[in-house]
Formats: C-alpha cells, structure tokens, sequence
C-alpha cells in the first residue's frame, strides 16, 4: 500500500470515529432534553418532589457528555496531526 493510500485509510478511520462521538452527541443532547422536560412536569404536575434527582441526573449526564467529547475530540485532533505528519 503507497504511503497517499495509508494516510487516505486512515483519514478515512478517523472521520469515521468523528461521525460515532457526534452521533454520541447528538443521543446525550436528546436525553439531556428528555430530563429537562421530566424536570418541567414534574414541577407542574407533582410539586417538584423528583426535581433534584433529575437535576442531579441531569449534570451527571452533562458533565460525562462534556468530558467524553472534550478528550475524544483532542484525541481525533492528535490522530489528524499524526496522519497530516
């Protein structure tokens, strides 16, 4: 394999893995808004009596979301360094 085809592969691998953490992303942001909502109705509808559970949940899933795409984000970017050489 030429060295263009090795470097093309794996530009090839590492967009790929860009499309999975957004995909990823995109999951939290749905999950995070599902939360959000319980948060809303659960004020509304039941005195706010799981509130800080879901509140809780929700950081948990923010704060996990957040540092996963931070380092995978900086280990996509030291990947396309390495592949541009």
């Amino acid at each position: 394999m030429s060295k263009a085809s090795t470097k093309h592969s794996a530009a090839l691998d590492i967009a790929s893995e860009a499309l999975d953490a957004i995909s990823y992303g995109k999951h939290m942001a749905r999950w995070l808004a599902a939360v959000a909502r319980s948060i809303q109705l659960d004020a509304q509808h039941n005195e706010g009596r799981n509130v800080r559970p879901l509140a809780d949940l929700a950081q948990y899933l923010g704060d996990d979301s957040a540092g996963y795409l931070s380092s995978e984000g900086e280990r996509l970017r030291r990947d396309l360094d390495t592949v541009e050489g």
